[in-house]
């Protein structure tokens, strides 16, 4: 038989792939692009979460360090003309007096700031000015104004957290809120440690309270801390 005649015929009897392992292949194949794509889903997904848990880890940090930092600095006052300063006992005096005007952590004694809805359809970089500046360029007015100037411009506008919320935003569990607790009273003798006993615990100090939620309230970070003191005569 010729030799030509030979090879065609081999040819023709070759065995190839089938319709059905094809498919099958096919099959395999598919599944592992899909195992493929969930993992670098899950991935992305874990990335920013983390990334949203390290700022707000930063942001508390924050606010906490402005409250310690600037605890002497006053509110509502001029720093240019103001007479106002803080005595030995780390109270706010004028002219030997006791001030009314608070401090930067007393502010937030009697008033909770709480931001409890989130905007989730905000185009962050279109819709509200985030490059706006954090501060008041304004001489006239206090450190303490200017810190709680930036620390409203930053928990309250979705400007660095990301708003993870309900489609509704008044459903949001996404909560930023700051309060300050003042642990003694102004009596004259101060608070009574215990009922009964003479001792007496005349120190007023002021206990700070910084949480925020995210991811919906999923992820949660509370923060106590010591925001300011002012000892007794």
């Amino acid at each position: 038989m010729d030799r030509t005649v030979k090879n065609i015929l081999k040819k023709k009897y070759e065995k190839g792939l089938s319709l059905l392992e094809a498919l099958i292949s096919t099959a395999i194949v598919g599944i592992g692009f899909v195992a493929v794509f969930q993992i670098v889903n899950y991935t992305t997904s874990s990335i920013n979460v983390s990334a949203e848990r390290t700022k707000m880890n930063y942001i508390i940090s924050m606010v906490a360090e402005d409250l310690i930092g600037y605890n002497t600095s006053l509110v509502g006052v001029n720093p240019k003309t103001t007479e106002i300063q803080i005595d030995q006992y780390r109270r706010p005096t004028e002219n030997g007096v006791v001030s009314t005007v608070k401090k930067y952590p007393q502010l937030f004694v009697d008033t909770e700031y709480k931001i409890d809805s989130c905007d989730s359809n905000k185009d962050r970089f279109k819709k509200f000015a985030s490059n706006s500046a954090l501060y008041d360029n304004d001489p006239e007015k206090s450190a303490a104004h200017n810190k709680k100037v930036r620390m409203e411009r930053i928990i309250s506008q979705d400007r660095y957290l990301k708003c993870i919320g309900a489609s509704d935003p008044g459903d949001s569990e996404d909560i930023k809120s700051l309060q300050v607790f003042k642990i003694c009273n102004d009596t004259a003798i101060g608070c009574n440690h215990n009922p009964g006993y003479t001792d007496h615990v005349y120190d007023e100090v002021y206990i700070g309270r910084m949480q925020i939620n995210t991811n919906n309230g999923k992820k949660k970070k509370i923060l106590y801390f010591q925001a300011d003191y002012i000892y007794r005569e």
